[in-house]
This record gives structure tokens, sequence and C-alpha cells, in this order.
């Protein structure tokens, strides 16, 4: 059985010494790429060793992950459901931030992966769910506002503006929008109020940060704190409120999308779900 290397108490300390996380982190990924993919009896697909979203192998872990993957698959379902189509009248998918596969596993066993784009600045995630679940694979790059990722019919981008600086954000929100076809769906997620008012949810670092964070996002709409311990600062959490994301889409894309429905902590039980629509 896989658990986790180290407790969390001890992860805690590790990372307060960028250098030692960083060294850390390179061992662990080194060690995933040796050790082969492994097969469960209730996920379809092979898991990489470096699929940090398993968190453990144990049925309750493996449980876990499923039903993570299923929320997602329900809102698309949603959001088809709400533009009057189904699965079959998607012609093409993007999944930005597809990671290794979580979503994109239960997502080609309902669409052919022949029309399904996977994309991610992981490209060994990249290339793994191209060779294992036959999508096409889309390398993507820490400059956000330099992609060009081409147009699909739905676009869907999980835990991906909860990460990236207020600069990045903005560009995200833009690509996005770019990457619909003419009456394409765009679902995406944020950290919002529910993330605010339980911040503690996302560690015990972030409570005494909590005023302060709540104050910006009240004034600005936006707040980002990098988590210090990656090899830069352009990777932290990141909270939006909801007026914010609305008037940023609306400025960007004027009025070549609407907006079909907002979720409030629908992804999981914390994460904001926006869905926006691409008019025809």
């Amino acid at each position: 059985m896989r658990t986790k290397l180290l407790p969390d108490a001890i992860l805690d300390v590790v990372k307060r010494n960028r250098h030692a996380y960083q060294a850390g982190r390179r061992v662990r990924m080194a060690i995933g790429r040796v050790v082969p993919p492994r097969r469960f009896p209730d996920l379809p697909g092979r898991v990489h060793f470096n699929d940090f979203m398993l968190e453990d192998d144990s049925p309750a872990g493996r449980a876990k992950y499923r039903a993570e993957a299923m929320n997602v698959v329900d809102l698309v379902e949603r959001a088809l459901a709400e533009d009057g189509r189904t699965w079959e009248d998607v012609e093409s998918w993007l999944d930005f931030g597809c990671g290794y596969g979580r979503v994109l596993r239960f997502l080609v066993g309902r669409v052919p992966p022949e029309r399904v784009w996977a994309s991610d600045v992981i490209r060994e995630g990249v290339d793994f769910c191209a060779e294992e679940f036959g999508v096409h694979g889309l390398h993507s790059a820490d400059e956000i506002g330099a992609l060009r990722l081409g147009r699909y019919d739905f676009v869907y981008a999980i835990s991906v503006a909860t990460h990236v600086t207020e600069e990045n954000s903005t560009a995200l929100l833009r690509l996005l929008g770019e990457s619909l076809q003419p009456g394409g769906l765009l679902l995406f997620t944020t950290h919002g109020q529910w993330s605010l008012d339980h911040i503690e949810f996302y560690g015990s670092r972030w409570v005494p940060q909590q005023a302060e964070i709540a104050r910006r996002v009240r004034e600005r709409g936006i707040a980002y704190e990098p988590y210090g311990y990656y090899a830069d600062d352009n990777y932290g959490l990141t909270w939006h409120g909801e007026r914010y994301v609305r008037e940023t889409m609306a400025e960007l894309h004027g009025d070549a999308l609407d907006l079909v429905f907002f979720e409030p902590h629908g992804l999981d039980h914390h994460q904001d779900v926006f869905v926006y629509r691409r008019r025809r």
C-alpha cells in the first residue's frame, strides 16, 4: 500500500525550508518516473505513481479520488444539460490542468479519446495521459499569457485559477474564454467566500493571514499568496470574489460570453464553479 511518504506534521516542517522541500520533491518525482503505473479494480486506467491526487491507494483513498473526479464529471454533465446538449454533441474537449488524468480517465469512458486534448505544465503528466488514455497531449507553460491552445467545444480548468498570481489569473480567464468555439462551454473553479470563511481547510499556516486576505478580496476582488516552498513564487493559493470574476470576464470578453450558472462551493464542497457559454 502506498501512503504519504511523510506525515503532515513533518512535511510542514520541511516546507519551511524551500531548498529542502525542492530537493525532497525532486527525489520523490524521480522515484515516480521509475515505478510502473498501477492498476486498481475500482479505477479505469492505470494510475501514475506521481499522481498526488491519489493521496493513498487504500480503498478509502481510492474512493475519495474517484468521488472527486466524478464531482467534476457531474458538473460537466450539468453544464451540458443546461445548454440542451449531451456528451455525444461535443466534438472537442480540453482538460486544462489535466495532471495525471484524474478526471480524464472517467471522461474517455463517455467520449471518444480522439476528441480530447489534455494540457498541463507538468510535461510528464501530459505525456502519461496521452499514452495511457489515447488523448492528444498539449504541453502548457508557466507564462499563461503566451499560450495559444486552439479552440474547443468544451473547456474545463479544475483548480487552476486557485493557484496562480493576479497577473496569471487575468491571463488565464482571457485564455480560457478565447479557447472556445462559437457555442462552446467553459467550466472553471475558484476559491471564493466559503474558502475565505474556512481558510483553515487549506492548512493552519493561513489562519493568521485570514483577515488580511479577506480584506484584499473585499477591496480588490482577488488575493494571492505564494506557498513559499516552490522553486519560485508564482504558485500558491488564490482567492477570488464572485463579483470580481464576473466583472473580469465581462471586461475581457465583452458580450461574447454568457454566464450559464454559478455554483458556490460546488466543487468538493469548497471551490466555486463558473460555467460560461460563447455565443454562436
